[in-house]
């Protein structure tokens, strides 16, 4: 039924496109006159397209500096300011998102052009916190699909995030309920440079020091973290500009507890990442621009882990570290009125190295062969190196008086496996008048299987293929005066799935190889398809707000079966409303509900078996049953005071503001067995609910 809804509402809104163009006449621009679009890249402006090219083919939705810090988002974090976009999907406690269907590890993420790896503290508990600071963002872009040729090797989206270029000089210092921090940013030599640098410490182990409960047998969980930004750019001429950037991270998680009869839990980890890179932006003239980039990233990880609960166990212990090296150029020529090109390449080194031991055993495993061994020895030492080289072209043209076209073909080669891949992409720009805008694409995606990507904690110890993604998209947005509107369809299909693990009771898992619920998917291919509604009011000095639905459905085939994703939603809503009574004050509400997310029916026995008592589960197909439908609402109001020497902010942020316990799964380790009044056992499961209302404040002070 979903599927036959998406394909009517896709049919529907490209007859209404067709139909708008009609009755409207516009004339050819004179190109003669038209003054130039300028595009600023810091202290250099490009002179580039005309307004007939100027239009980016691929419709990406975005968010500002100040849209960012007026939406509710737990402990400043970034991310979660980026998940009430449309069509991402997320879990409370994470901070990863997926978009359309697909998992965060098939988002492109760039950092003024740098893509960076993993950018989240507590990796263990899926990245509570990412690694960027809010404050030094100037603008975030997410283009959910159908990205252009000089984006590649993930294939589902791109988040691109852009640092903010200073003016005059401001000092930040502030605290609020998970770190504290502190950024500068100005100019110096005239003009010619500036500096932005921010510094976060991270103090949950404090908080929950605090909160404890003292137990002398208990060390409370230590989560501490930090992390470091700072760019520094140079105006070495009129035509070039020189820029340093440094992204550092560091966090480490330490917890212990013994039991009275002396079982134990323990464990300790770590994880750094570190990119540095070095840009040279050169105006050639006044149409022509080239980019050069060298970076050097580095990411390591340590976890180490030692359960007893007899006769149970679990002990792990798992390093790992990955060096690249990467040089990229990209070129942008408009050689005619009617043409705008788009060319480059990179060159990456990836040096990875594996140290992995892993022992297990469950008392009472789930006896289905679906499920992975209860007794597990695992030891994997290796070093993995390759090189991924990457060429790229596009011209972005003007066929006619309305259309404008972008064409791209990349390539991708891969020595690790020997790989090679050609994607060619092509995104179409209608001018329908009257404020109107429709959009279309096609294009091929590769994603290659990275020498750090091998999961090795799931006992694989060879590297797959690349997986190939075929992106259809068809966009139309229409500015009404106060109101606009933006429409998208879009299908995205995945002929080679690699293939992935995941813990089917309940997604939340610290240490995924020790769960009871571990299953290996393996898709023979995956579909993900759906039509999103985005209507936006910003025309209020006071108020504005904006609202977005997206019906939409993921699937894959497994074993001949359509089996829906585990982040499926059918329907989403989200609903925004940004309230500023007074230049002091502002006020931010945020309403999403989605339908439940898939889950799989599990019930259980006990039965007598050798003088003893056993757990025998029945488990139904994976991802046949849904969850209740969620929804929450998030809070955020601010305040400004403006002081003698610099303003004063604070902010008050509540998350499920009315307490919503939205499920997520069950617990199925801690399992609940009642006696009938017939005798019979009967065993039960608790559910393992999302957050509830969560709280969170900060002060900040900026001179």
């Amino acid at each position: 039924m979903t599927r036959h809804c998406i394909l009517l509402t896709l049919s529907l809104l490209l007859a209404f496109s067709i139909r708008a163009e009609e009755p409207i006449q516009t004339e050819e621009p004179d190109t003669e006159t038209e003054t130039p679009a300028a595009t600023a890249i810091d202290e250099i402006v490009v002179s580039s397209t005309f307004s007939i090219l100027k239009d980016e083919p691929i419709g990406a939705a975005g968010l500002s500096r100040e849209e960012i810090m007026d939406l509710p988002h737990f402990a400043d974090d970034l991310y979660r300011a980026v998940m009430v976009l449309p069509g991402t999907a997320a879990g409370d406690i994470s901070g990863r998102f997926g978009v359309r269907g697909g998992f965060y590890p098939e988002i492109l993420v760039q950092l003024d052009g740098q893509e960076l790896f993993e950018p989240f503290h507590l990796k263990d508990f899926q990245g509570v916190f990412s690694i960027l600071d809010s404050e030094m963002i100037g603008g975030v872009d997410l283009i959910p699909s159908g990205f252009p040729a000089e984006y590649g090797d993930r294939m589902t989206s791109v988040l691109e995030m852009t640092t903010g270029t200073p003016g005059q000089r401001r000092t930040n210092l502030g605290i609020s309920f998970s770190n504290a921090w502190f950024g500068s940013a100005g100019t110096f030599a005239g003009d010619k440079g500036h500096w932005l640098g921010s510094l976060r410490r991270g103090y949950l182990d404090v908080v929950l020091k605090f909160a404890g409960d003292n137990d002398d047998d208990e060390e409370d969980p230590s989560p501490q973290y930090w992390d470091a930004f700072g760019k520094l750019g140079y105006q070495l001429s009129p035509r070039q500009n020189l820029s340093l950037a440094a992204l550092i991270a560091d966090d480490d998680l330490t917890f212990e507890e013994l039991e009275d009869d002396g079982d134990f839990s323990r464990a300790e980890t770590g994880y750094g990442s570190s990119y540095l890179w070095l840009t040279h932006q050169a105006l050639l003239s006044s149409d022509a621009f080239v980019d050069t980039a060298a970076s050097f990233s580095r990411i390591d990880g340590e976890r180490f882990a030692d359960f007893i609960d007899e006769p149970e166990f679990f002990d792990l212990t798992d390093d790992r570290v990955l060096d690249v090296l990467a040089l990229r150029q990209s070129w942008n020529w408009q050689p005619a009125d009617r043409h705008y090109l788009k060319w480059g390449f990179e060159v990456r080194d990836y040096q990875a190295e594996y140290d992995y031991f892993n022992t297990l055993f469950q008392r009472f495993p789930i006896d289905d062969p679906r499920f992975l061994p209860a007794e597990v020895n695992r030891r994997f030492v290796g070093d993995f190196s390759g090189q991924h080289y990457t060429v790229y072209a596009a011209d972005r043209l003007r066929l006619g008086a309305r259309t404008t076209a972008e064409l791209g073909l990349r390539w991708d080669q891969q020595t690790l496996l020997d790989e090679n891949q050609l994607s060619p992409r092509v995104n179409l720009v209608y001018d329908l008048g009257a404020a109107s805008v429709l959009r279309a694409g096609w294009g091929r995606y590769y994603q290659s299987q990275r020498p750090h990507e091998l999961d090795v904690q799931f006992g694989e110890t060879d590297f797959f293929e690349a997986e190939q993604a075929d992106h259809w998209t068809l966009g139309y947005e229409r500015d009404f005066g106060k109101v606009s509107l933006r429409a998208d369809a879009y299908r995205r299909e995945i002929s080679d799935p690699r293939p992935r693990y995941e813990t089917v009771f309940d997604p939340f898992e610290p240490f995924p190889e020790s769960a009871q619920d571990l299953v290996r998917l393996a898709p023979e291919s995956a579909t993900a398809q759906g039509v999103e509604l985005h209507f936006a009011s910003r025309s209020g000095s006071k108020f504005n707000w904006w609202a977005s639905y997206a019906l939409s459905e993921a699937e894959d085939e497994i074993d001949g079966v359509a089996v829906p994703r585990s982040i499926d939603q059918t329907h989403a809503l989200t609903l925004n409303a940004n309230w500023r009574p007074s230049r002091k004050w502002n006020l931010n509400w945020v309403w999403t509900y989605h339908t439940g997310w898939p889950t799989t029916g599990v019930d259980a026995e006990v039965v007598f078996s050798g003088g003893g008592l056993d757990l025998v589960h029945h488990v139904g197909p994976f991802y046949n049953e849904q969850l209740d439908d969620y929804h929450r609402l998030d809070m955020r109001a601010s305040r400004t005071t403006r002081l003698k020497k610099g303003q004063l902010s604070l902010f008050i942020d509540i998350q499920n503001l009315y307490n919503r316990e939205n499920l997520r799964g069950i617990d199925i380790d801690e399992e609940d067995i009642f006696r009938q009044s017939d005798g019979r056992l009967v065993v039960a499961f608790p559910d393992e609910e999302w957050l509830g209302i969560l709280p969170s404040f900060g002060i900040s002070w900026e001179i």
